[in-house]
């Protein structure tokens, strides 16, 4: 964990959040609703969306979970909370899916870079969803989640897109990406290794040093 999320940290610091200043350009350049002109920062706000739906459900997930094992004597969340965390998982994994060919950039080793990180933060979620949820995630949710970034591709293919549209959803995604990481990839005090952590942090530097 502690490699997994030294990589995931420097994608985000060094290829997604720099890209924010780029989605603020096109917005300002598009043709937004007139209550929206009047919004500065309009990306950066749904980069806090992001963060903020991750934040809210998983401090709705930490509740149940606390309230079950007082009262119910069980070790998860309720199955409306499992529902509710898997269906914005979904949506988040389907907006991988779909920014892939966005994100990745033009090159193969553009893509490679991609799918080690992703796939890094994708074992990093399902590790954490499967000590949260246990056998809710291990008989459906794993399969939704893996499910939902073919169709988030499938979408991107079939249907018509903007650059707005990608500055947004990539947005909303960056504070998501960096919720999850912040609170679910970083291994506590007891359980971390900061050189695994720097190994990781400098691999996926120097990878991003390549193509940027």
């Amino acid at each position: 964990m502690s490699l997994v999320s030294g990589g995931s940290i420097a994608y985000v610091f060094l290829h997604l959040v720099p890209e924010l200043t780029h989605y603020q350009e096109v917005a300002e350049e598009a043709s937004l609703p007139k209550w929206m002109e009047n919004i500065d920062y309009v990306t950066y706000i749904a980069t806090l969306a992001g963060l903020s739906l991750f934040y809210a459900i998983n401090q709705l997930s930490e509740k149940s979970q606390e309230h079950n094992k007082r009262q119910k004597n069980m070790t998860r969340p309720s199955k409306d909370i499992f529902i509710l965390e898997i269906s914005a998982f979904a949506m988040y994994n389907m907006l991988i899916g779909y920014l892939l060919v966005e994100l990745s950039g033009d090159h193969a080793l553009d893509y490679i870079i991609y799918f080690i990180v992703f796939s890094f933060h994708f074992i990093a979620n399902n590790r954490i969803l499967h000590l949260t949820h246990e056998d809710l995630y291990t008989k459906t949710g794993r399969y939704i989640l893996a499910a939902s970034v073919f169709i988030g591709w499938l979408i991107y293919q079939l249907t018509p897109t903007s650059d707005l549209v990608i500055a947004f959803f990539s947005a909303f995604l960056t504070g998501g990406v960096v919720l999850n990481i912040l609170n679910d990839e970083l291994p506590d005090e007891k359980n971390n290794s900061f050189p695994s952590f720097i190994l990781g942090l400098i691999f996926i530097t120097v990878l991003l040093q390549l193509i940027l």
